[in-house]
């Protein structure tokens, strides 16, 4: 599900995955297992090398809404809360059993602190990171629900066999049944 998160093609991300791979240690988490809670203080971040995760918000209202998924071979955490060592504003939960390196923000810290290079690609992270919510928000303006479900089903055509419609959805920002019935609409084209 490469392109899911599409800040993962934007930059090389090699030199992080291999200092991961190499210091980080191999947590496994069962399917329902939190990676995070919200708001509780973030001081990790991981590579998954297998299995998937979702990232949630409970609203005032205490309903659960997904706002962002992570797939094997990239990137789990709250990424800004680690770096500032703050209060996680999602839940980060495994959607089936996992395995993640896990670092700790400090490793994360002493790897940026190591070169230029590396203190560049801390930068550059950053920037793809506020380039994807910045373009995320920019979609939820400019497209319609229906606009939005072909544009992610068209980038990614397996999620639908990883999450449900529900959850779909709820990503979306649109309720089940509007949902169903853009599904509808469009098959009937």
């Amino acid at each position: 599900m490469s392109d899911f998160n599409k800040y993962t093609s934007k930059i090389d991300y090699s030199a992080i995955i291999e200092f991961v791979l190499q210091n980080g240690e191999l947590m496994h988490y069962k399917k329902r297992e939190y990676f995070n809670r919200q708001g509780e203080v973030c001081y990790k971040m991981g590579y998954v090398v297998s299995g998937s995760f979702r990232y949630c918000c409970i609203n005032s209202a205490g309903e659960s809404k997904v706002v962002g998924y992570t797939f094997e071979n990239s990137f789990v955490g709250n990424y800004p809360a680690c770096r500032l060592e703050d209060r996680s504003n999602v839940e980060i939960q495994a959607l089936c059993d996992c395995s993640v390196y896990v670092v700790s923000n400090k490793q994360i810290t002493q790897f940026y602190e190591q070169n230029i290079e590396n203190q560049r690609l801390s930068r550059s992270i950053a920037e793809t990171l506020l380039w994807e919510v910045y373009d995320r928000m920019i979609t939820m303006y400019s497209m319609t629900p229906e606009e939005r479900y072909i544009e992610i089903l068209d980038r990614c055509p397996a999620l639908l066999n990883l999450i449900s419609l529900k959850e779909l959805a709820s990503y979306l920002m649109i309720c089940p049944e509007t949902l169903s019935r853009l599904r509808r609409k469009l098959v009937q084209k």
